[in-house]
């Protein structure tokens, strides 16, 4: 299947770092969460984008990250996690553990069932969604919106839990 923009955009898929302009996609090797994955060797790339001061982490469908995953992915920022109520691919204890030891000073969930999109008839059985795992949490912030800036002078102090609204033309 061709992918669906010119051929000359780059796509970074392969662990390594590479620059595009005033930005650094550093890609981290990892592995998809068991049991999920298996039609693509469990692959699964972690992405740290550098831009403007900030660190952005995208850890993709990775199950619980390894100490040389953790150290290969520095300093964090911003960590893009899967979370679901139900513990679709991280269990919650796993993902408090890479949010303890990354250390982000936001955290967007992400990878979890959109009632207002999908029924549990549209997606996979085991795809909760995010208000469970967001119970207890302190600092959790709905936007109301599919769009944030986020500025690496202005982070918060205190460790902020972002969940976006999604965007309008995605039905």
């Amino acid at each position: 299947m061709p992918f669906p923009w010119d051929s000359d955009v780059p796509v970074v898929d392969e662990p390594g770092t590479h620059q595009f302009g005033d930005f650094v996609v550093t890609a981290v090797e990892g592995k998809h969460a068991d049991p999920y994955g298996k039609e693509f060797g469990q692959r699964n790339t972690l992405m740290v984008v550098e831009a403007a001061g900030l660190r952005i982490v995208h850890i993709g469908d990775n199950g619980p990250l390894t100490p040389g995953q953790i150290e290969d992915l520095g300093r964090v920022d911003v960590l893009m996690i899967p979370a679901d109520d139900i513990d679709h691919i991280l269990s919650k204890e796993a993902a408090a553990d890479i949010i303890d030891a990354l250390d982000p000073r936001i955290v967007i969930p992400m990878h979890y069932r959109l009632p207002d999109l999908e029924s549990e008839a549209d997606s996979p059985s085991d795809l909760g969604e995010i208000d469970g795992w967001l119970l207890g949490r302190d600092g959790v912030r709905r936007l109301g919106s599919h769009i944030e800036r986020l500025i690496a002078l202005r982070l918060p102090v205190a460790r902020e839990y972002i969940v976006f609204d999604h965007a309008p033309y995605v039905e």
